[in-house]
C-alpha cells in the first residue's frame, strides 16, 4: 500500500496480461480440479453465517486443525470486505473462549494501534476514533464491533487473562505526493523518554529535529546517503538506550509502558530500514528492485508478531488477520508481482521459519470474481465444491494421492479481485476458508 499507487497500477496492464498468459499455461499443464473437488465435497466442514450462528459447534474442527499452534493467521483476498471481517470476529471470539488466545494482530501500523490498544484495556476514547487512527480504511462496523467486544470482555473481572489488540505493520509514511511528516512511532518514543529521562529526551529531540520534518513520502527519499546513515545511527542509538536502561526505565514507569515505547523505537527503525532500500519512483512501472522494500516490510511484520507472542500476549496465543499475500508461507509471484526482479518473501514465510509448527495459516477465498476466474485456479475449484461457507483442512488429504498432487501444484489464486498470485496450496497454507457472499463494500 506504500509502493503501489494508482498511477503505477494503471500502467501495469501489460504486465498483468503477460502474467495471465503464464497462469493459463500453468493451468493447462496442471491436474484438473475433479479429484480435489470430490475430496473437498466430502471433507469440507460447513460453517454457519457469522451473523446468525446459534452456537460454536461448526468451529470445533478448527480447534482440532490448529492443535497446539501458538500463532494462527487468517488471510483475506482483498481488504475491506464484510464477510472476512465478520468471520474474523467470530473466529477470534472462539479462539479466546476455547483455545487460549489473548491477542489479535491486524494489518495496520503498530504505532498507530496505540489508541485501540488503550481502548480495549479500558482507556479513554471511542472504538470509532481508535479504528480511524489505525489507518486501515473507513471504520467498518465489524472493526468497531471487535474493539467493543474486546473492551467488554476485559471489563469482566471473571476473565483473568486480558485481551490485547495490535497493529503488526510498519508505520505508514503516507500516500503518493504527500509532504506531511508522519512520525507517530518516534513521537511516542520521545513522549516516553520525557517521562523517564529528560536529558536523553532533549538530546534525542535535538538530533531528530531535522529528520522528523523529512518523514513524508516526498521528502524521505530525498535524504542524502550521509543523512540516511546519520538518521539510522540516531535510531539505532535510541533502541540501544532503551535496552541499556531497561531496568531504570521500568522502575520509573511500568513494564508495560516500557515495552510499548521500546517497540515503537524498533518500529521507527523498521520503517527507516524499509525506506533505505526503497528504489526511486519510476513513473509508468513498478520498480523491479522494490522487492527489497517488500521483504523489509514483511520481515518487520513477522518480527512484530513474534514480539507480541513472547512479550505482549500475557502468556497467551496470537491471532493474526491480514491479506493472504502476507500470511501465506510462500513467495509472491504472478500478477503485478511479476514486475519485481525477485519474488518478495512473505511474513508467513518468516514466521514459519521462526516458529515451525507453532504457526498455522488459513488462506481464504471470499466471493471470487467469476469474470476473472482462471482455469484450474484455487478459487474456481473451491467454488465448484458447491457449498456456501466451509473450512477445509489441507493436511487431511492422503499423501501420494491425486488430491495431494493437485494441492502441491503451482496454481493461481485471486488477489484483490482483479489480480492473482501463483502458489502451491499445500506449501502456502494449512487450511482453506471459503465464503460465497460479498456485499462489495
Amino acid at each position: 500500500k506504500i509502493f503501489l499507487n494508482q498511477k503505477t497500477l494503471a500502467c501495469c496492464i501489460l504486465q498483468l496480461w503477460t502474467s495471465f498468459v503464464i497462469a493459463q499455461s500453468i493451468a493447462n499443464h496442471s491436474p484438473d480440479n475433479s479429484a480435489f473437488v470430490r475430496w473437498a465435497q466430502s471433507h469440507a466442514h460447513p460453517l454457519q453465517t457469522s451473523e446468525n450462528a446459534i452456537n460454536d459447534n461448526d468451529l470445533l474442527p478448527v480447534k482440532e486443525m490448529i492443535g497446539e499452534a501458538r500463532v494462527v493467521a487468517l488471510g483475506e483476498p482483498a481488504h475491506g470486505y464484510r464477510e472476512p471481517l465478520a468471520f474474523r470476529n467470530r473466529l477470534f471470539k472462539f479462539l479466546v473462549q476455547h483455545c487460549g488466545f489473548t491477542t489479535i494482530a491486524v494489518e495496520g501500523g503498530l504505532a498507530e494501534s496505540g489508541l485501540a490498544a488503550e481502548y480495549v484495556s479500558g482507556g479513554p476514547g471511542t472504538a470509532e476514533t481508535a479504528i480511524a487512527a489505525l489507518g486501515i480504511g473507513n471504520p467498518s462496523p465489524e472493526n468497531i464491533e471487535l474493539l467493543k467486544w474486546m473492551r467488554q470482555y476485559n471489563e469482566d473481572t471473571a476473565h483473568k487473562a486480558k485481551l490485547r489488540f495490535y497493529g503488526m505493520d510498519i508505520q505508514i509514511v503516507g500516500f503518493p505526493g504527500d509532504t506531511t511528516p508522519n512520525h507517530t512511532a518516534l513521537s511516542q518514543v520521545l513522549a516516553y523518554l520525557h517521562q523517564v529521562d529528560t536529558l536523553a529526551a532533549r538530546q534525542a529531540s535535538i538530533h531528530l529535529a531535522f529528520y522528523m520534518t523529512q518523514m513524508s513520502v516526498v521528502k524521505y527519499p530525498l535524504l542524502s546517503i550521509k543523512e540516511q546513515h546519520a538518521l539510522a545511527a540516531i535510531l539505532e542509538n535510541i533502541v540501544a538506550l532503551f535496552e541499556r536502561q531497561r531496568i531504570d526505565f521500568i522502575n520509573r514507569s511500568s513494564k508495560e509502558a516500557y515495552e510499548w515505547a521500546h517497540r515503537n523505537a524498533i518500529a521507527a527503525l523498521q520503517r527507516d530500514r524499509m525506506m533505505r532500500v526503497m528504489p526511486p519512483d519510476q513513473p509508468g512501472t513498478i520498480p523491479p528492485e522494490a522487492w527489497k522494500a517488500m521483504n523489509a516490510r514483511d520481515a518487520a511484520m513477522a518480527d512484530n508478531i513474534n514480539w507480541m507472542l513472547n512479550t505482549a500476549a500475557n502468556g497467551g496465543k496470537v491471532f493474526v488477520f491480514a491479506h493472504n499475500a502476507h500470511v501465506k508461507n510462500a513467495v509472491t509471484t504472478g500478477g503485478v508481482w511479476d514486475a519485481f526482479a525477485r519474488p518478495p518473501a512473505s511474513a508467513g514465510q518468516y514466521l514459519k521459519s521462526i516458529m515451525g509448527n507453532n504457526y498455522f495459516t488459513i488462506g481464504s477465498s471470499i466471493a471470487p470474481e467469476t469474470t476473472t476466474l482462471q482455469a484450474n485456479s484455487l478459487d474456481k475449484a473451491l467454488l465448484q465444491v458447491n457449498q456456501p461457507r466451509y473450512i477445509l483442512d489441507i493436511h487431511a488429504a492422503p499423501s501420494n494421492s491425486s488430491v495431494a498432487q493437485w494441492l502441491s501444484f503451482i496454481r493461481p489464486m485471486q488477489a484483490n479481485k482483479v489480480s492473482f498470485f501463483n502458489l502451491s496450496i499445500s506449501t502456502a497454507f494449512d487450511a482453506l476458508l471459503f465464503l460465497d457472499k460479498d456485499d462489495g463494500r
